[in-house]
C-alpha cells in the first residue's frame, strides 16, 4: 500500500469500514492515476483534492454496483478541479490558456508545441484518464457515452476560459453576461453528464440528451451552486485579506 499518498490510503481504508469491501477494494489493487499526476511537482498552482473529492462522489452514489461509476466521476471531478486552478491561479498567460482550450475544444491528439510543459503534461493526462474510459465502456457496449463526457469537459475549458479573459481585460461583467458563464462554470450540468457514464444500463441515452438539453431543475441547480459558491468564496477573500492586514 506504501504507494498510494497516506491521506488517500486513509480515506479509502475508511470507506472500506463505511460502505463494506466489494467496492472498494478494487480502487485499493489497482495503481491510483492520482499519483502519475504529480501534481505537487508538476502542477503545483493545484489544490490537491483527492481525497476530498473522492468523498464528494460518495455523496452522489456508493452502492457496489456503481463502482466503475465512483472511479470516473472522481477521476473527471479532480481533472475539473485541476482545470479551474489552471485558468485561475496557474500564472499562464491568456494566449496559452486560449491554445490550452482550442486544444480541448479539437481534442488533438498531442497537447501544441507552443504551451509551457505543465500545460502539456497536464492535456496529455487528461487525454490519457479518457482513453482508459473508451477501454471501459467499450467493453459493455456504450463507448458513446465517452462522448457526452468530452463534450462535458469542453463546456467548462469553454466557460474557464471565458472568466480568464474578463479577468485578464479587467472587465466586470454585467449579470446577464456573468449567469450563464457563471452557470457552465458550477460544473453542474457538467458533472451530472458525467455521472451517468458508469452507471450501467440504468443511465441510457435519453438520460444524456435530457441533461444535454439544459432542463429548468438542471438551471436551478446551477444558479443555487454558482452563487453560493460565489458569495463563500468573497467571504473567503474578505477573511484572507484581514488576517494579511
Amino acid at each position: 500500500m506504501a504507494k498510494y499518498p497516506r491521506a488517500l490510503h486513509v480515506a479509502l481504508q475508511i470507506s472500506i469500514r463505511v460502505f463494506g469491501e466489494i467496492i472498494f477494494l478494487p480502487m485499493l489493487r489497482s495503481p491510483w492515476w492520482w499519483i502519475d499526476l504529480d501534481v505537487a511537482r508538476k502542477l503545483p498552482f493545484a489544490r490537491d483534492r483527492a481525497v476530498e473529492l473522492f468523498f464528494w462522489i460518495l455523496g452522489v452514489y456508493y452502492e457496489p454496483q456503481y463502482c466503475l461509476a465512483i472511479k470516473i466521476l472522481s477521476k473527471v471531478i479532480a481533472l475539473i478541479s485541476i482545470l479551474d486552478d489552471l485558468y485561475d491561479a496557474s500564472n499562464a498567460s491568456i494566449e496559452e490558456l486560449v491554445l490550452f482550450n482550442d486544444a480541448i475544444q479539437r481534442w488533438e491528439v498531442n497537447a501544441p508545441d507552443q504551451l509551457p510543459d505543465f500545460m502539456k503534461h497536464f492535456y496529455q493526462k487528461i487525454l490519457d484518464t479518457y482513453n482508459v474510459f473508451e477501454a471501459e465502456t467499450a467493453k459493455q457496449g456504450r463507448l458513446y457515452r465517452v462522448e457526452y463526457a468530452k463534450s462535458a469537459l469542453k463546456d467548462m475549458a469553454r466557460a474557464y476560459l471565458a472568466e480568464a479573459k474578463w479577468y485578464h481585460d479587467g472587465y466586470v461583467p454585467t449579470m446577464e453576461e456573468y449567469m450563464p458563464v457563471g452557470q457552465a462554470s458550477s460544473g453542474v450540468r457538467s458533472l451530472v453528464t458525467v455521472s451517468f457514464v458508469g452507471m450501467g444500463e440504468l443511465a441510457t441515452k435519453s438520460a444524456f440528451d435530457w441533461i444535454r438539453s439544459d432542463p429548468l431543475i438542471s438551471q436551478a441547480t446551477e444558479v443555487i451552486g454558482r452563487l453560493m459558491d460565489d458569495v463563500a468564496g468573497h467571504e473567503a477573500r474578505l477573511m484572507t485579506s484581514f488576517i494579511s492586514i
